[in-house]
């Protein structure tokens, strides 16, 4: 197929993308993505209403014990994602666990395939905390749910250390997103749990300040971080230890408010400022989104959005956004990402919001070059360096005139993802698996900043080499699912477009017609999981499929343009 042909099915199938695109945004001018569903938060939201009051709130448990029993796939096992193979062992038992506590006699047959999953994949050395040791993971807490619900001796429990609390911020704030479940599960353990005289006395001054701490960061609808898992955990903890009632009713209205009219829970609640910012990257491939009338107010609601005060549970400077407000908590990919987008859509450098943005993105560099998402110079789990928001940050900074000049924060950043890279020129990601995003992201910031430095050069031999033979992205993948995906094919195809590659280019060409002949009949592209929180924890998002994929296709057709690229 020649280049003429490529481009008249994109220009069919981006005019379809845009249409559902359009249809999709709020009246507030933003969008929202549905995100999958979750096996772990449906378990625990489960759980969690069982607890408080199962007459009450018959109806909800029942249907999520539907969803669980529906959700099961035919191996036994329970996904991360919706039912999206593959199944997890570490899903699974939380499957069990609520299904045991809740309708175990209803259950049993489905119970019964559970446990043989579990015995068919060695759950007891790959879940975190059973036995042995742990994969790289996410915190060990499956053990303790067990525990709880009488599946497992309740003394045989990672410890989760509410003195984590009594720490001074810049050892405590390194495990960040996490810290709400340590310390909820850390309160019911020393409530709970044989101690000794010092570990007594340092739980009891513990508890307070833990429960201070989780009250400053729920949000004004009950969440923290717009997590419906965490949610389950905070009210399972503090329920266990009878205290904390304030928090318990908070988290239980949050559980409430954000289970799904099929019985079951999201891992979070949404990503809307983030999909919404996705939104306008995508558009302002085809037009001109300062002038248009109908992103005014999206505008608008990205500047109402911003934290214009410090997050203190964090000692995070003002100036940041969240992946969603109001319990979502600032961090510099989506600061970055939001940044970008209001330069797009005609904010300048001169706006109050932009330059506290700037100054915050500024303020979080580490010493390295690199960023994190909330915490500075850590090396620990979701908060150690990573190249997709740290080549964000530098796209932000560039896209607003920051120096480039030797030392600069670009210079160090560009530094850092050139050092980091592997010898092939590939790059990880932390929030996203392997290394199609990584890669991407590392070559359009050395593109967006002029230079032809071996780390773009290899960034950009290994995401040619890492084509599959269907024409998509990647060739091979460590972490599930198998396969070319809609979002690591866009990925690759816009960051080869910005760099310059040929769009006659046999590769170019291949993906492209890779993402036409996957849409479907509403426009748009199925998601996969390939977005991280942990290894062992992905979701799906449909927002992020179709934005970065129309995206993908608006870059194609801009720079085969005959009247030529704007």
């Amino acid at each position: 197929m020649d280049l003429v042909a490529t481009r008249s099915r994109a220009e069919k199938a981006a005019g379809r993308g845009l249409s559902h695109l359009w249809d999709r945004q709020r009246e507030n001018g933003s969008w929202v993505d549905r995100l999958s569903s979750s096996t772990v938060a449906t378990a625990l939201g489960a759980l969690s209403l069982h607890r408080a009051d199962p007459d009450g709130h018959r109806d909800r448990i029942a249907a999520a014990v539907r969803w669980l029993r529906a959700s099961q796939r035919a191996d036994g096992g329970w996904s991360m994602a919706d039912a999206e193979p593959p199944s997890s062992p570490g899903m699974t038992a939380f499957g069990i666990a609520a299904l045991h506590e809740i309708d175990r006699d209803g259950s049993r047959a489905t119970l019964d395939r559970g446990w043989a999953f579990l015995d068919a994949n060695d759950a007891e050395n790959v879940i975190p905390g059973l036995r042995g040791e742990a994969p790289r993971t996410w915190p060990a807490a499956l053990p303790t749910i067990w525990g709880l619900v009488g599946l497992r001796d309740p003394r045989e429990q990672p410890d989760q250390p509410v003195e984590t609390v009594l720490l001074p911020p810049r050892l405590r704030d390194k495990v960040s997103i996490a810290l709400p479940v340590i310390l909820a599960l850390g309160v019911m353990q020393a409530r709970t749990l044989p101690r000794g005289p010092l570990r007594r006395f340092t739980g009891r001054v513990a508890e307070p300040k833990a429960l201070d701490w989780l009250r400053e960061v729920s949000g004004t609808n009950g969440g923290i971080e717009e997590c419906p898992m965490i949610a389950g955990f905070v009210y399972l903890g503090l329920s266990a230890a009878g205290v904390g009632r304030d928090l318990r009713l908070t988290s239980l209205r949050y559980l409430l408010g954000t289970q799904r009219p099929d019985g079951s829970w999201a891992i979070d609640r949404d990503l809307e400022i983030s999909v919404t910012a996705y939104a306008v990257m995508a558009l302002a491939e085809f037009s001109d989104v300062a002038g248009e009338p109908q992103l005014h107010r999206t505008r608008d609601w990205l500047l109402d959005a911003q934290w214009n005060r410090p997050f203190a549970p964090l000692g995070l400077p003002a100036g940041g956004w969240a992946w969603a407000n109001p319990s979502g908590w600032p961090e510099t990919e989506d600061t970055a990402v939001v940044l970008g987008v209001l330069a797009d859509l005609g904010v300048p450098r001169g706006h109050p919001a932009v330059e506290l943005g700037l100054r915050w993105l500024l303020r979080m560099q580490n010493r390295d070059g690199s960023w994190s998402e909330w915490v500075r110079n850590s090396a620990i789990m979701n908060d150690r360096p990573c190249a997709g928001v740290t080549a964000h940050a530098i796209l932000a900074l560039r896209r607003f005139g920051t120096s480039t000049a030797p030392g600069s924060a670009i210079a160090r950043g560009l530094s850092y993802l050139d050092g980091r890279r592997r010898a092939d020129g590939s790059i990880a990601s932390v929030w996203f698996r392997d290394d199609t995003h990584g890669t991407a992201r590392l070559l359009e910031a050395f593109t967006a900043n002029g230079n032809g430095a071996p780390a773009a050069i290899a960034a950009r031999d290994w995401l040619l080499a890492a084509q599959a033979d269907d024409g998509g992205w990647p060739r091979h993948h460590r972490l599930p699912p198998a396969g070319t995906t809609a979002e690591e094919t866009a990925w690759a195809l816009f960051a080869l477009l910005h760099a310059g590659h040929d769009p006659a280019a046999p590769a170019i060409r291949r993906a492209v017609d890779w993402l036409v002949d996957r849409q479907d009949d509403h426009g748009t592209w199925r998601p996969s999981n390939v977005g991280l929180y942990f290894d062992d924890l992905c979701y799906t998002d449909d927002l992020i499929a179709h934005t970065f994929t129309l995206r993908a296709l608006g870059r194609f057709l801009r720079v085969t343009d005959p009247a030529g690229a704007r």
